[in-house]
């Protein structure tokens, strides 16, 4: 359709019968129309016809009508040869692509206020070959062009991933078998129930009948023939059920080169009273290319595209492959691994480390390949517990990513090599034959075997491992764990903090009656009382020499932080003894380590007050904010949030909103730097399941109370935060 040419086409125009019959026909309103009590009176007039095979559509406002303008506020024009239409908007003096609909939503005209006489809407119903109403004909026909423009645009796109799905191979003949046997771990013993107990069940994993004795309903066991762990179900009391979902894994070579890895969801229908009778389901959501050097090429999830159909999409890598030790294990089928592990797989290890460990994430341990090549060695060793460190970025520290023999790239000797392989030994073994190998002390297997079980490595005992040997901190440990009742990490940490302490007050902490004392937890009170004495003194003197200019960067807080609104306000301190007050009178640790300075001084965070406007100098709560209002900890008296949080929340929001103004571009760069170390240390906190061990938050873990507690900038701020510095950079 040429422009020029649709401008000559006859132009059609609204006669007074039109306008007659309009006012005879009674308007059909929206629901919404209806519910806001608008009068029914038509807003456009249609008038349509067909002329060189073009179907033309105009509409006439009723305003212009009334101010005798007798000319179509919009020409649209539809050619059912080429599958295309256009519309002249007459008030922009343009032509529009977009849809009718969308044009008439921008008017704030729905189609219930348009008029179309009978004759009109025929020729429209004619030339369409629909029997729809006018203007919905028109709008049916314009969806059904602009999806199949739509399609054409992303063919392109989808052939190209068609070609690569192409080249994945169908499933093994008993690729169900095996999922419903080895990558479900539900199984069952179906029983019929007898009053002096059943004898004989079906197990679902050895499809056969077996020996039983008395089983309960549900009741955990295992199969007398296979050994599999197994659950007692009765037939009767048993309805339809299904197992919960498992991920299994189908790593196949692909038609051309490289291989694939298919992710699958799977679980077993069970019917009622027929247990041999059940149906396993496999749905694919993933799958991973490789090519023939094991990288990986792209990733292709099953979903839905673009809102129109189901079907395999391009995406991109799991973010947990890059950030986090996390993984989704599941069985992985066998049978395929042989060839492959002779060709593709070749140096990378996965057979043996999938045969071996049977529950893996064949795509996080390839990805962790190409990263560390070592990989294979240290599978093919047998040390299965280290690769799994490894997945897991625990051993990240204790390996080197490259290396020719064992003993190379694991720092060790060849006689520790060979106890680590007995042990079956992971990181924390690996990290305790190193420090005995460059700190030259013997240390024996079972020492090895209990630090590793207590999670210790030799970083946590270097603050006294140079005046006591292995198995003297071991035992002192435990004895004091047996006199306190407290866990072993628990003990260390008082030991730490005593010993600490202890040096702070000048004591000997060379001296065995002081770092071995023989009641640790009164030491460790009495050290906390004396602190308390001298601490104020300690702190200021120690502080004062370690962070020089502290005070000045204090000040500077005052202009950008400090806040007022209502009943509260927001106030920075002014020097460290500011600090120590308010960590002595709240009795929390902002002012018993280090770490807050630590934050303060590198622009990590800061420490503000929160006061009420009436207690002005009373400390009232604590907070540890990032250089961009992001609060971390929000804390009172005792470490605790007291029955006005809420109240305290919404003032905080406030504070939150009003300092976005005042920061700057460098306030925003430091509060990105922070944002990274606050994920990172947070992760590391939950990676080590720290405990907390006192107080109203005794047993839960202090990852979840830190996630808790975070308070970040609303998503309408933290948008404007991005405006404000993208304009700053400009």
């Amino acid at each position: 359709m040429r422009k020029k040419m649709l401008m000559e086409l006859k132009p059609l125009k609204v006669m007074n019968r039109h306008i007659a019959d309009a006012k005879k026909t009674e308007i059909s309103l929206s629901p919404l129309e209806k519910q806001r009590g608008e009068p029914g009176k038509y807003r456009m007039y249609c008038r349509a016809a067909v002329e060189k095979g073009i179907l033309k559509v105009y509409l006439f406002a009723v305003t212009d009508i009334e101010e005798n303008i007798n000319f179509p506020r919009y020409r649209l024009f539809i050619s059912r040869k080429e599958r295309r239409f256009i519309t002249y908007d007459e008030k922009l003096k343009k032509w529009r692509a977009a849809l009718l609909e969308s044009i008439l939503w921008d008017a704030m005209i729905n189609f219930y206020n348009i008029y179309v006489n009978d004759r009109d809407t025929k020729v429209i119903q004619i030339y369409l070959k629909t029997m729809r109403p006018a203007i919905w004909a028109l709008e049916e026909y314009q969806a059904n062009i602009r999806k199949e423009q739509r399609i054409r645009h992303d063919k392109k796109l989808t052939d190209s991933w068609d070609q690569v799905m192409k080249t994945v191979p169908g499933l093994p003949k008993n690729w169900i078998a095996w999922v419903s046997k080895y990558g479900i771990m539900e199984h069952y013993i179906f029983y019929k129930y007898q009053k002096n107990g059943a004898t004989n069940g079906y197990c679902t994993y050895c499809k056969k009948h077996v020996p039983i004795r008395s089983p309960k309903y549900n009741q955990k066991g295992h199969c007398n023939i296979c050994g599999q762990p197994v659950t007692f179900r009765s037939v009767g009391k048993s309805g339809r059920f299904c197992t919960k979902w498992y991920r299994v894994y189908l790593v196949q070579r692909r038609k051309t080169s490289g291989f694939v890895i298919r992710i699958f969801q799977a679980r077993t229908w069970y019917k009622k009273a027929g247990y041999a009778d059940c149906e396993t389901t496999c749905h694919e959501e993933q799958r991973r290319i490789f090519s023939a050097n094991g990288k990986e090429i792209s990733n292709f999830v099953y979903g839905l595209f673009k809102r129109r159909e189901m079907r395999w999409i391009l995406y991109w890598k799991p973010w947990y492959y890059t950030c986090c030790g996390i993984q989704y294990k599941g069985n992985v089928y066998p049978y395929t691994l042989s060839d492959l592990s002779r060709h593709e797989l070749k140096e990378t290890g996965l057979r043996e480390y999938a045969l071996r460990q049977k529950k893996i994430d064949p795509g996080k341990y390839l990805y962790l390949w190409q990263t560390y090549p070592v990989l294979e060695q240290i599978v093919k060793a047998g040390l299965f517990q280290l690769v799994d460190d490894i997945l897991e970025y625990r051993a990240t520290d204790a390996i080197k990513r490259k290396g020719r023999k064992p003993t190379e790239f694991l720092s060790v000797t060849k006689k520790e090599f060979r106890r680590l392989r007995d042990m079956n030994g992971g990181a924390k073994e690996l990290k305790w034959l190193q420090f005995e190998k460059s700190s030259g002390r013997i240390i024996k297997d079972e020492e090895i075997y209990w630090m590793a079980k207590e999670e210790l490595e030799p970083k946590d005992l270097q603050f006294v491992l140079d005046r006591m040997s292995i198995c003297q901190v071991r035992h002192y440990l435990v004895k004091q764990s047996e006199k306190s009742g407290d866990d072993i990490s628990h003990i260390l940490q008082v030991w730490k903090d005593y010993l600490s302490m202890a040096g702070k007050l000048r004591l000997d902490v060379y001296d065995s009656i002081i770092y071995r004392t023989s009641d640790l937890q009164r030491r460790h009170s009495e050290a906390v009382i004396q602190m308390e004495e001298k601490k104020k003194e300690i702190r200021r003197r120690e502080l004062e020499e370690k962070y020089v200019g502290f005070q000045e960067q204090l000040i500077a807080l005052k202009e950008k932080y400090e806040f007022s609104a209502g009943e509260y306000q927001i106030v920075a301190p002014k020097s460290i003894d500011d600090i120590l007050y308010e960590g002595d009178t709240l009795h929390h640790c902002v002012n018993k380590t280090d770490n807050y300075f630590d934050r303060i001084a590198s622009k990590e965070s800061y420490i503000l007050f929160l006061r009420k406007k009436e207690n002005p100098e009373v400390p009232f709560y604590t907070l540890e904010a990032e250089p961009d209002g992001t609060i971390r900890q929000k804390r009172a008296e005792f470490d605790r949030q007291n029955k006005d949080i809420d109240e305290v929340t919404s003032f905080l929001r406030l504070w939150q909103k009003e300092i976005q103004k005042r920061l700057t571009k460098k306030d925003y760069m430091s509060a990105e730097k922070s944002r990274k170390l606050r994920q990172r240390k947070y992760q590391e906190v939950r990676d080590q399941h720290i405990v907390v061990h006192g107080g109203e938050f005794a047993g839960k873990l202090l990852a979840d109370l830190l996630e808790k507690d975070l308070m970040g900038i609303p998503l309408e701020d933290s948008e404007k935060k991005e405006e404000r510095l993208s304009l700053m950079v400009a």
